[in-house]
């Protein structure tokens, strides 16, 4: 039995008898406020009977979330067939395919390039005074290496790799590699510390720093032994290659080529760690540095495999209208094992992500259920699963570059991330700067000063929409949500793609959690009835665009980060094309208003190819160079656009 607060059901049951002369049609939205109103009081003493919806969406989830489906990554099989699985969902929702091929054939399914790793080629060797090392045993390729063949006079062993004149360390000071192999160990001078001053000398940047002191290549010594831990070998697109060809060597192998005894190569990184010896003292307890001869070749291929996207549309009934579109969107691609996205590095147990991001793609199903059945669409609505998020917005940046419905008709994006954890009624809302109606619109909803017409069954509407204009009406002061509201259109998610294209957006999450990322990110840990609130919330929001003889106005937004972990003491307020895979320079996919890029005449579409006197190859150069920079120093900035090269000054400003 539900208990209620005696005033609140005394208000209810008054508005209730003054409404119960209107149409028949209104009589039954007042039903269902009352009922979501009495749903959502907070002294009920029990949850009602789960509603359609909510048992739609945690049957979605289920099986998108379910061990069947490996993850979903993209690439893979579980992969392709969580596409599948929204696929046959659309075409039982009878929507239509959304993409055609050369061919003129139409489906749901809009394919994109996507490399889903590396492979060895022929040729691959590392040999050193004559000895030719075993693949895998001893030595493996890093599978972000560029190929090319290197032959040597000699290799220097030149500590940790680091030169840092901020922070007073420089490994290189007593070597010299030019010309020849740079041998380096793996990890910093304080590896366990996960705030180390050190911490920007991954394996690009030292490929980097090898680079620049004249090193032709780079091999990494390893701290594991290759005998009980075999490499892997590893790719992440979005990282781009290393400077120079790049190898891995085991510890036991390293010590041989450097005529160490066991275990020595421990004592030496100790040392360096402490600097309790000077580099010149442990070099010169290393035999045979000048005379080792060594040859690398590296010679690696890009495995490709199939992605898509997952396109199902619901034409517009408006004559003038139906030639604008409102896109809502999902990515339902996750992590499949684990791997470099993983905050759980060492598990290879399925990511099943149901929050990240099955619950996204369910509210969209659901979404696309409602919308078809209804049909009363004035605008065309394009319903999006996106693949490819979680290697940098792959499926979202190849939809904006192929789009199958003009993207200057395109008048809003709402995209669905990890909206599964509702907690305390907490929802974020992000780009709410990027349209004139957003914030008013948003927060009115969201405190019952609208009502919505003409919504489909089985979801309770919460407020009205009039004609495309607010009508102020008094069912409820008491707020849906605890909004958190974001101005910024740029983001980690697919919403971004489209703010770069100057589409207004709206991108709707519940936050991170403890299984963010994780193994345990499970089915029955999604809050389904605050998923079937929020999808009913987005709904509305939905109706409304829909309803407006005008489309929303764009804005360009205040930047106004939505959290996550700071790595660097400056920003240039880039907006980095995280799924660019070249390594010709770095894609911009957008500036952020008055920011250091923008003062300094950056656009959306360069390419950055040189800052702070360095070469910018991909994402991995930049983001060295910029935990190097000052805030308040000029830099050069060049990029390419349009074929030219354009120079200019940059300066960064520091993080609050």
């Amino acid at each position: 039995m539900l208990i209620y607060r005696t005033e609140t059901f005394r208000v209810l049951c008054t508005l209730a008898r003054n409404y119960s002369r209107r149409a028949e049609v209104m009589k039954r939205h007042l039903i269902l406020v009352l009922t979501i109103l009495l749903a959502i009081s907070p002294v009920a003493a029990q949850k009602a009977k789960e509603t359609k919806l909510e048992k739609n969406l945690r049957e979605h989830v289920t099986y998108l979330a379910s061990d069947e489906l490996e993850g979903r990554k993209t690439g893979e099989r579980g992969g392709t067939v969580a596409a599948g699985y929204v696929s046959n969902m659309f075409q039982r929702f009878k929507l239509k395919p959304g993409f055609k091929d050369d061919s003129g054939k139409q489906g749901f399914l809009q394919p994109f390039d996507y490399f889903s790793g590396i492979e060895l080629a022929e040729g691959n060797r590392l040999s050193a005074n004559g000895r030719d090392l075993r693949l895998f045993d001893e030595w493996l390729p890093i599978g972000l290496s560029p190929n090319g063949s290197v032959n040597a006079q000699f290799m220097a062993f030149a500590g940790f790799g680091i030169k840092a004149a901020d922070l007073n360390h420089d490994d290189y000071a007593a070597t010299d590699v030019r010309g020849g192999i740079a041998l380096v160990l793996d990890g910093t001078p304080d590896s366990g510390n996960p705030h180390s001053a050190f911490a920007r000398f991954g394996l690009h940047a030292k490929a980097n720093v090898a680079k620049e002191q004249g090193a032709e290549a780079l091999v990494i010594i390893s701290d594991k032994d290759f005998s009980k831990d075999k490499p892997e070998l590893l790719y992440d697109q979005r990282l781009g290659n290393t400077a120079i060809p790049t190898a891995v060597i085991s510890r036991k192998a390293a010590e041989e080529i450097l005529k160490l005894e066991s275990g020595e190569l421990d004592t030496l990184a100790e040392w360096l760690a402490k600097r309790s010896e000077t580099p010149e003292n442990i070099k010169i307890r290393i035999d045979g540095i000048p005379n080792l001869k060594a040859t690398i070749a590296v010679n690696l291929e890009k495995k490709k495999a199939e992605a898509y996207n997952v396109i199902g549309i619901v034409p517009g009934r408006d004559e003038r209208l139906k030639n604008e579109a409102i896109v809502i969107g999902a990515h339902y691609d996750h992590l499949g094992r684990g791997g470099s996205g993983s905050l759980s590095p060492n598990s290879s147990d399925i990511h099943n992500g149901a929050d990240d991001n099955a619950s996204g793609t369910a509210s969209l199903l659901e979404l696309a259920r409602r919308i078809r059945k209804e049909k009363k669409n004035k605008r065309t609505i394009i319903f999006i699963a996106f693949g490819g998020e979680e290697d940098g917005l792959l499926g979202s940046k190849a939809y904006v570059d192929n789009p199958v419905f003009p993207i200057e008709n395109t008048v809003a994006m709402i995209n669905m991330d990890m909206v599964g954890r509702l907690k305390d009624d907490r929802l974020t809302v992000g780009g709410i700067g990027t349209a004139d109606v957003w914030k008013e619109l948003v927060e009115k909803l969201n405190t019952g000063t609208l009502q919505a017409k003409n919504l489909p069954e089985p979801g309770p509407p919460l407020h009205q929409i009039n004609g495309g204009s607010f009508e102020s009406v008094s069912i409820a002061s008491a707020k849906i949500f605890d909004l958190q509201l974001s101005q910024d259109g740029f983001g980690p998610s697919d919403h971004s793609s489209f703010y770069g294209k100057k589409i207004p957006v709206l991108f709707f999450f519940t936050g991170t959690h403890a299984d963010y990322h994780k193994p345990s990110d499970d089915a029955d840990k999604v809050n389904y009835e605050g998923l079937a609130k929020i999808n009913a919330f987005i709904e509305e929001i939905v109706l409304y665009v829909d309803s407006r003889a005008d489309r929303p106005a764009y804005k360009v937004a205040d930047s106004a980060p939505m959290g996550g972990r700071v790595r660097f003491n400056v920003t240039l307020g880039t907006i980095p094309n995280y799924g660019d895979s070249g390594n010709e320079g770095l894609a911009i996919d957008g500036v952020r208003n008055d920011s250091p890029a923008d003062k300094a005449g950056l656009k959306s579409g360069d390419k950055i190819v040189k800052l702070a006197g360095r070469d910018i190859k991909n994402i991995s150069d930049y983001m060295f160079v910029l935990a190097e920079m000052k805030a308040g120093e000029e830099y050069e900035v060049v990029v390419m656009r349009g074929g030219q090269r354009v120079e200019s000054k940059i300066v960064p400003e520091g993080r609050d």
